[in-house]
């Protein structure tokens, strides 16, 4: 409620309130003297006409007692008058008699509206010796009743009159005192409602409202002054916090582009230092699976298999953080396909049967033999980081690999019997670098990018990821994935994956000496015939014939790139030979442009099985070629 409301009514209900007790209390005392007059007159008026009576009743006179009741009908409010003998014999005037209880001694009722008063006739005193009035005398019976009625309808109306009246009264002193009300107190409470404008203005913003000093109390106006000041200071004070906030957010955009610069720098010297690291990796992995067969049944052999373990271990630090620039730079792109998810399952587990052996833990395998759409090499990516992660964190017990219908999908898990996950760090767990403490004191691997690498991967294929972990229980991943209701021919691809072997002639460029002699040596190895180029204007000195395929590193020398090899390519042979990209740069843009060509790419450095996989592909698909005359 308004404090103006409140006010009016402060000053209004007590008003109200003593109007309405001084008026009940005025009509109930005048009604009630009014009352008590009219019962004294009607029964006055009976007593006296019955004293009057007493002669004509006695001597018959009716004439005598006619003349008294027209006398009691002049007395106001006297509505009828009436003599009525024993025998009922009546001599009225005014209104005729009704219905009349039993007569006895002086009685008073209401009746039709009107209130009886009735009084007896009887015989008071002797006048001289007359015989009949001494034997009148000697009876104690009324001569006759005397019955004077007072009329109601009168006092009703004056009882409307004094409430009309008392009604004036109230609504005049009503009147004046809203009128009182509104110009000594409202008028008053202007100040304060200015007031409360003002600070509801200042409180939306408003620094700086003014408002003019118009209150005469003395209290108000001190009030009025003091918040304008307050106004006045709050507008001071946020020119002065608007001045400092611009000052802060220029100070902050210039750290910004600074931070931009020195980001975009780290970046370009992460690219260079990625790049130029990938090269010699690139090389000794190729070199390494040049070696393995010259080195077989001899001692050194075992040398050999831990130098590539290594290898691969810093190969797998190299492609987490590739996947992950790869993914945010949004290059990656699900190609759909049918996945034999039990064939899978079981080339992962003999993937990962050594390490589990090595430490102990049993690894199994429960999947139905189903296909599912999927990219496969997205969906292993996924498996092997989540079985690699339960490896890591399991140091008793053992993992299993399981498949099972749930919700018309297929739930791929990978459950463990590790030291689990707390709770506070399962929301972070698929953040970059973020690595739990586990509850076993082990020492932490890696980067912390595997499970990060898997949360972009559900992503970008669609499949809800979920995480169910008990610390010192274990722990489950799970991916739900579609299934296909049934797989292509198994017996055509069968064939297909049996019995490839590389033949033809492939054409390698690189600007790195060492990775063109280490890449041509296994290429031969595999079987095929090399031709060596570290230029562009080398593709036709080094290749008389046209290649099989192409291998070309994205970044060569003198500014030129793997893209204009796969033009010169084009326009020298035509797009019927294939051209796959290898790149060690993982700049976004390189990424991206790479995305786009449509070429295949490999990332350094590239493993040899990796390697092979494609070259046995890109055989498959290769037309026949005529025989050379």
């Amino acid at each position: 409620m308004k404090i103006r409301t409140r006010a009016f009514l402060l000053g209004l209900l007590p008003t109200l309130l003593v109007s309405g007790v001084l008026t009940a209390y005025h009509l109930h005392s005048r009604l009630t003297d009014l009352e008590a007059t009219a019962m004294q007159r009607g029964s006055a008026v009976a007593r006296h006409l019955a004293s009057s009576a007493e002669y004509g009743v006695f001597s018959g006179n009716r004439a005598a007692l006619g003349k008294l009741l027209d006398q009691a009908m002049a007395e106001p409010g006297v509505a009828s008058a009436a003599v009525i003998w024993p025998d009922h014999a009546r001599l009225v005037r005014g209104e005729p008699l009704g219905r009349l209880p039993p007569l006895g001694q002086p009685a008073q009722w209401e009746a039709e509206m009107r209130v009886w008063f009735a009084h007896p006739v009887m015989l008071s005193s002797l006048e001289g010796n007359d015989l009949f009035v001494e034997e009148a005398t000697t009876a104690s019976a009324p001569l006759a009743w005397v019955a004077v009625s007072i009329d109601l309808q009168q006092k009703r109306a004056l009882v409307r009159q004094l409430l009309l009246a008392s009604l004036a009264i109230t609504l005049l002193g009503l009147t004046l005192a809203v009128l009182l009300i509104h110009r000594l107190a409202l008028t008053g409470l202007q100040p304060l409602m200015d007031i409360i404008a003002t600070v509801k203005r200042i409180s939306s913003g408003g620094f700086g409202s003014h408002m003019d000093v118009t209150a005469r109390s003395p209290e108000l106006r001190e009030l009025q002054f003091m918040v304008n000041r307050m106004s006045e200071s709050l507008r001071s004070y946020q020119e002065d916090m608007e001045a400092k906030v611009r000052a802060v957010t220029a100070e902050l955009e210039h750290k910004r582009r600074e931070a931009e610069q020195a980001s975009l720098a780290k970046s370009r010297f992460l690219a260079a230092a990625s790049h130029d690291l990938r090269q010699p990796m690139h090389a000794i992995s190729l070199y390494v699976e040049a070696l393995k067969p010259q080195m077989r049944g001899r001692m050194a052999a075992g040398l050999i298999d831990k130098i590539e373990r290594s290898i691969n271990g810093t190969v797998e630090l190299f492609n987490a953080i590739l996947d992950v620039t790869k993914l945010d730079a949004g290059v990656v792109q699900p190609r759909l396909a049918p996945v034999r998810i039990r064939a899978l399952f079981l080339r992962l587990a003999e993937e990962f049967a050594a390490e589990a052996e090595r430490k102990g833990l049993s690894l199994r395998v429960r999947a139905p033999d189903v296909w599912i759409e999927s990219d496969v090499i997205l969906l292993e990516r996924i498996l092997r980081n989540l079985l690699s992660n339960a490896l890591r964190h399991t140091a008793r017990g053992g993992l299993l690999l399981s498949a099972r219908p749930c919700r018309g999908r297929l739930r791929l898990q990978v459950w463990d019997s590790g030291s689990g996950i707390a709770p506070e760090h399962q929301p972070r767990i698929f953040d970059e670098f973020y690595q739990a403490a586990t509850q076993d004191g082990e020492a932490r691997h890696g980067l912390g990018l595997g499970l990060a690498i898997v949360r972009r991967l559900a992503r970008l294929l669609g499949y809800p990821l979920q995480l169910h972990s008990r610390p010192g229980r274990g722990t489950v991943f799970s991916v739900d994935v579609p299934v296909l209701a049934s797989g292509p021919d198994e017996t055509a691809e069968a064939h297909d994956q049996g019995g490839a072997t590389l033949d033809g002639r492939a054409l390698v460029v690189d600007d790195d000496p060492a990775i063109l002699n280490a890449l041509g040596h296994l290429l031969r190895q595999w079987g095929m015939q090399v031709a060596l180029a570290s230029k562009l204007h080398q593709l036709a000195d080094v290749s008389e014939h046209e290649p099989d395929v192409v291998l070309a590193d994205y970044q060569l020398l003198d500014g030129e790139t793997g893209l204009m090899v796969a033009r010169e390519v084009r326009q020298r042979w035509g797009a019927q030979v294939p051209v796959v990209l290898i790149t060690g740069d993982t700049r976004t843009e390189t990424l991206r442009e790479l995305r786009l060509s449509g070429y295949p790419i490999l990332y350094k450095p590239v493993r040899a099985e990796q390697l092979r996989g494609v070259l046995e592909k890109l055989q498959r698909e290769r037309p026949p070629r005529p025989a050379e005359g």
